[in-house]
């Protein structure tokens, strides 16, 4: 069996580029990109949520087919081994004229395919999240865009 060559930053830069881009057309792929045991951390979530599942369920039904627009901005990768990268930025998603600006530390690991996923995304916000004054009707609304954000942000990576 021959051995892999060990991931490099292109690799890590090109896997970010295809989840963001499936984060910002609000494609079922962002979920897919995730390791089905990943943890996370969200703006909007005072606890951990652990499973790919579990991120789904919640979240899939307000951020499927929404467009948003996510800017990576400061990106650093650091590879850890042969398999694994962690990359932190600060990223700025827009929504629907609400924009949101965190920080977000992702560590990627390749599974025995070869392939890159999200085990762990930490998202915090750089500010206060900003929400727009809404009635109370919309406050869930608001707290599940807010979750779209985080992950967004965990999504992302562009060039330096």
């Amino acid at each position: 069996m021959a051995t892999r060559a060990p991931l490099t930053e292109q690799e890590v830069r090109d896997f970010l580029r295809v989840w963001v881009d499936a984060f910002n057309r609000g494609d079922a792929q962002f979920f897919d990109l995730l390791s089905p045991d990943v943890t996370m951390f969200a703006v909007s979530v005072p606890t951990r949520i652990d499973g790919r599942d579990t991120y789904r369920e919640g979240y899939a039904p307000s951020f499927l087919n929404t467009q948003r627009i996510s800017q990576v901005l400061t990106p650093e990768i650091r590879i850890l081994g042969a398999d694994s990268a962690l990359v932190s930025y600060h990223n700025r998603v827009l929504v629907g004229g609400t924009a949101t600006t965190m920080r977000t530390t992702v560590v990627l690991v390749r599974d025995a395919n070869g392939d890159l996923h999200v085990v762990h995304a930490h998202n915090s916000p750089l500010t206060a999240a900003t929400t727009p004054a809404v009635t109370p009707a919309g406050l869930e609304n608001i707290t599940v865009l807010e979750e779209r954000v985080a992950s967004a942000s965990a999504t992302t990576g562009t060039p330096k």
